[in-house]
């Protein structure tokens, strides 16, 4: 009787073989895809910086315009041909390179920057000299002062503050711990009976001046006092206003006069999760009358934050037609939009035309008590006598 022969001996050792072919082609294609994926992402991550290079170039070249658009020394003919660009940049992205003079005499032609390879350039360059608000932001005890030039009539001034993020940096003032209890003696403190703005966690405590002077005719030191006015907006919880009128809230505007309590109470949202907004807004109203109407007068605004740094917007706004006011040459908009391949990065930013800067915060500053030591009599040197001070 013949041997019972095993036909099936080798199928394991097959099964197996076939088992780690599939393993290690499966391992392959997974490495060769991931690395097609970061040879991607790294090829990604060079083109958004070149994109945002061109960006960038763009956003230098706005300036440019802006800077021979208000230098004197421009010519009528190219003054005219940019403020003609500016007039039309939200329909054209080549409102600007697309002008034969723009291209001569500033060197804004649109074409490639960086590297020709990568076809690195800008595609769309916008400067808008009209700006839907002002945008600012300020460190304590530190003012900016803006003026309030509208494209139109307005009789409103709406300054929001204290932009909420998730921290505080340029992106905006993180979240605060809490609001003003409307409870709390609201005149600025820093010490006593165990109260500190800062260690409390408030927003920013905002002080608001409106200065101004006729547009036309001559004026003295009373026309002067007469349009300007202080508001201190204090952040509450409940039992405040967003409405305040300068013309009551302010009535001793007079520099010779002691002011009283100048704080105004601003209901603030309780909600300090809704990053990327403001958490306080105030709307300001003119003095009453047509002799302050912002047709007849020129205005300025100082804000100072206390007791803490903070970001704003300022807006004007028609209450008659219900609508906001555009600023003119206040703060322009420059829009920029950089290619690099197929990747785009666009860029806006704000320019402060003629900023207002090196003005004092305060005549005088002491650590203590200022007195006067000494207090001599009208057209008598000899007739004096020593002050006592408290």
């Amino acid at each position: 009787m013949g041997a019972k022969i095993n036909k099936q001996s080798g199928f394991v050792s097959l099964f197996t073989v076939i088992f780690f072919m599939l393993l290690i082609t499966v391992i392959t294609v997974g490495f060769l895809r991931i690395m097609a994926v970061e040879q991607r992402q790294s090829l990604d991550n060079d083109l958004t910086a070149s994109a945002l290079a061109a960006a960038e170039a763009g956003i230098e070249d706005g300036k440019r315009a802006l800077l021979a658009y208000y230098d004197p020394a421009t010519n009528a003919s190219l003054k005219s041909d940019l403020a003609t660009a500016f007039s039309s940049a939200s329909t054209s992205c080549d409102s600007l390179s697309g002008v034969p003079s723009i291209q001569t005499q500033i060197g804004i032609t649109g074409q490639a920057v960086g590297s020709n390879s990568l076809n690195q350039k800008y595609t769309c360059l916008n400067v808008k000299l009209n700006s839907p608000d002002y945008l600012g932001s300020s460190q304590a005890s530190s003012s900016e002062i803006f003026p309030l030039r509208g494209v139109g009539p307005y009789d409103q001034i709406k300054v929001s503050w204290h932009l909420l993020s998730t921290s505080v940096g340029t992106e905006g003032d993180g979240q605060p711990i809490r609001l003003v209890p409307i409870t709390q003696s609201l005149l600025p403190q820093t010490g006593g009976a165990g109260f500190n703005w800062s260690s409390q966690g408030y927003p920013a405590y905002l002080r608001v001046q409106l200065f101004g002077y006729p547009s036309s005719g001559s004026f003295d030191r009373n026309i002067l006092n007469d349009r300007s006015r202080t508001v201190f907006l204090v952040p509450v919880d409940g039992g405040g206003s967003s409405a305040i009128d300068l013309g009551t809230a302010d009535s001793s505007h007079n520099f010779d006069v002691v002011k009283g309590s100048p704080n105004s109470n601003v209901n603030c949202s309780s909600d300090f999760t809704q990053f990327n907004t403001y958490l306080c807004t105030a709307t300001l109203s003119l003095p009453a009358g047509a002799t302050y109407a912002s047709t007849s007068n020129n205005y300025f605004l100082r804000v100072t934050p206390i007791y803490g740094a903070t970001h704003f917007r300022v807006q004007l706004y028609n209450s008659t037609t219900s609508s906001s006011v555009d600023l003119s040459d206040v703060q322009p908009l420059i829009d920029s939009t950089g290619k690099a391949e197929d990747v785009y990065r666009r860029i806006q930013t704000r320019v402060r035309i003629n900023a207002i800067n090196g003005l004092p915060e305060f005549s005088a500053e002491s650590a203590n008590t200022i007195c006067k030591n000494m207090v001599v009599a009208d057209g008598s040197a000899g007739s004096w006598q020593l002050n006592n001070c408290p």
